[in-house]
């Protein structure tokens, strides 16, 4: 589990934190429990801590690109950065996708184009210039596409994160999370009431 000092790496509750959180649950093929639950309950607990915080849900690939680049204007005047996402997400060829609600997706092949490359966050985040990067991904849960992919690998592959910057995942990598019974994920649920917790490292 991601433990916070919740941010106080910056020292000051007065430092610019901004977040994008993404929750997405309604998908056509496998839909998930908590994905939504865990985007909202997460947006109340950065709110908490001194996040602006932008949110969507049941999110089309259109609508995470732009939130995106709304998040990386607000980067560039802020000393923390946080993204969360909450939802269906996958490796092809060792990259990480993170996959929209109406993504079509018949093949492998198709992944590049209709998902979005969590490089894309990673690069809007070092790119901002921001002196503390975090992102959560708790997107590991089995692949919704199998069925139609002749060969597919569990869970998350690992990213490299650039300086300054922390990548957390719901579970190891090449592993599946658990989407929970309860109002939220297995991971998220622990992780929200890790956040408020004042003292705790970041590791």
């Amino acid at each position: 589990i991601l433990s916070f000092l919740v941010l106080t790496a910056v020292n000051s509750f007065a430092a610019k934190r901004v977040a994008l959180v993404i929750g997405n649950a309604d998908y056509k093929s496998s839909p998930l429990t908590n994905p939504v639950n865990d985007a909202r309950d997460m947006q109340k607990v950065l709110q908490q801590v001194g996040f602006e915080v932008i949110l969507k849900t049941n999110a089309s690939r259109g609508t995470m690109l732009k939130a995106i680049d709304a998040f990386s204007a607000k980067l560039k005047k802020a000393d923390v950065g946080l993204f969360f996402f909450a939802g269906h997400g996958m490796q092809v060829n060792g990259s990480n996708y993170l996959i929209p609600l109406k993504a079509h997706i018949t093949s492998e092949t198709d992944v590049e184009y209709a998902s979005v490359h969590a490089g894309r966050i990673l690069g809007k985040m070092e790119g901002a210039g921001t002196e503390l990067n975090i992102v959560i991904l708790d997107a590991c849960r089995d692949n919704p596409f199998k069925r139609s992919f002749r060969t597919s690998k569990r869970g998350l592959a690992r990213m490299d994160a650039p300086a300054g910057s922390i990548i957390a995942y719901a579970t190891a990598p090449g592993e599946l999370a658990a989407d929970g019974t309860g109002r939220n994920g297995t991971y998220t649920k622990h992780l929200l009431k890790l956040i408020p917790k004042p003292g705790l490292a970041l590791n």
